[in-house]
């Protein structure tokens, strides 16, 4: 097939995100992740035209992005004394029921969350707090509709929206030290590279952002942050680390059906790029070692302030679950927000644009193989069942 490279350097995508964001500082500490990003991109990916010019659109937005963050900091350092206030983090396995938590949450008004938009221009244009954002979502929009027209199918699993609530693991890609890329494309080489740095650095560049949201006048101090990303299984110390008041929240289904409706996933999220097929055996050994180390940190530390939740009651018992969440979190839970939310569940139903159908065969996944390596999960699933009943 005809093989697509980023045509510029590292140092054109530098200067031209320079331009782009009217900026004159040289990012130095995105060098080694971005040249390590455009070799595998250009000799790994197999990324066909559109998608290749694609993703160099994105890299020149997170830097411009990454530019326009650091003026904003270095003019108002005031930004970095914003209190954040906790935050409520939905962690767990892609595919258990995390996004309609993330969603159901967030239409209860009393958190701050993410929509897409801002996890996709997440930086201030002007460098004026309040300022207009039209710009910024309509860049976001056109991104969404792009996708849907790529790879249609993505929109039944997971469907982008810039207005909705989004998980942050799209905005983890500003600080370049992210599995997120590897979502969209074949990348071992940065693969291999990521496993070797530290999950703080992602954690502490979405600390500065909340931050800076919250000094754009685009959430409130006085409100607690909603966050979520699967890509947390394993990081519950760093996470309390960076920030110490959170509280994790943590659906639970069988890996039977999240692992598998995760690899047509990914499969859908590749196809918008180009025609290469993921490692679909990979993507699973990273997420069984990613539980591993999930288990291990509630063996070693029975403290972690952790509620565990199982799918069948966020499907079944929502309004329940609800209950549970804000009794854990030490938050009131008002009669307009449970309103609000179980509105949103009522008019947002499973299978709303068509449903997204996955089976182990269709994937070349064995279930003995997945019951095999992950039968510490399922144990801790077997308890969950029986604390149930």
């Amino acid at each position: 097939m005809t093989t697509h490279r980023i045509e510029l350097s590292v140092d054109e995508l530098m200067a031209r995100s320079r331009r782009i964001a009217g900026v004159d500082i040289v990012d130095d500490e995105i060098v080694e992740p971005l040249t390590i990003l455009r070799r595998a991109l250009n000799e790994e990916a197999q990324l066909d035209a559109q998608g290749i010019g694609a993703y160099q659109d994105k890299l020149l937005r997170l830097l411009a992005n990454r530019l326009r963050m650091k003026r904003d900091f270095l003019r108002h350092p005031e930004i970095a004394d914003q209190p954040i206030n906790g935050p409520l983090v939905v962690m767990g396995v892609a595919r258990s029921g995390t996004t309609k938590l993330q969603k159901v949450l967030a239409a209860s008004d009393d958190f701050n969350w993410l929509p897409f938009w801002q996890n996709f221009n997440w930086a201030s244009f002007t460098g004026n707090p309040d300022e207009p954002t039209e710009a910024r979502i309509a860049e976001a929009e056109a991104f969404c509709r792009w996708y849907d027209i790529r790879s249609p199918e993505t929109k039944l699993g997971h469907s982008f929206e810039a207005l909705e609530a989004e998980e942050e693991s799209v905005l983890s890609e500003g600080c370049f030290v992210s599995p997120t890329f590897i979502g969209f494309a074949e990348l071992p080489s940065y693969a291999q590279w990521l496993g070797g740095q530290s999950p703080g650095i992602s954690l502490r560049f979405l600390r500065d952002v909340l931050k800076y949201l919250q000094w754009q006048g685009l959430a409130s101090p006085d409100k607690p942050w909603l966050l979520k990303s699967p890509n947390y299984n394993g990081l519950e110390l760093e996470i309390l680390t960076v920030f110490p008041d959170a509280r994790l929240i943590m659906p639970h289904r069988s890996p039977l059906k999240t692992l598998t409706s995760m690899c047509k996933l990914v499969r859908c999220f590749r196809k918008a790029f180009g025609p290469l097929e993921p490692d679909l055996p990979l993507i699973v050994e990273y997420n069984i070692l990613n539980m591993e180390a999930h288990l291990a940190n509630r063996r070693a530390h029975p403290d972690l302030p952790l509620l565990d939740l199982r799918f069948e009651d966020i499907i079944g018992s929502l309004p329940a679950t609800i209950e549970r969440i804000y009794a854990d979190a030490g938050m009131t839970l008002s009669e307009t927000s449970r309103m609000k939310m179980l509105s949103w569940n009522a008019e947002n139903g499973m299978h709303k644009l068509g449903e997204f159908r996955y089976s182990l065969e269709e994937l070349g996944l064995q279930e003995p193989v997945i019951r095999s390596k992950m039968s510490g999960y399922f144990e801790l699933l077997d308890a969950l069942d029986r604390n149930a009943h």
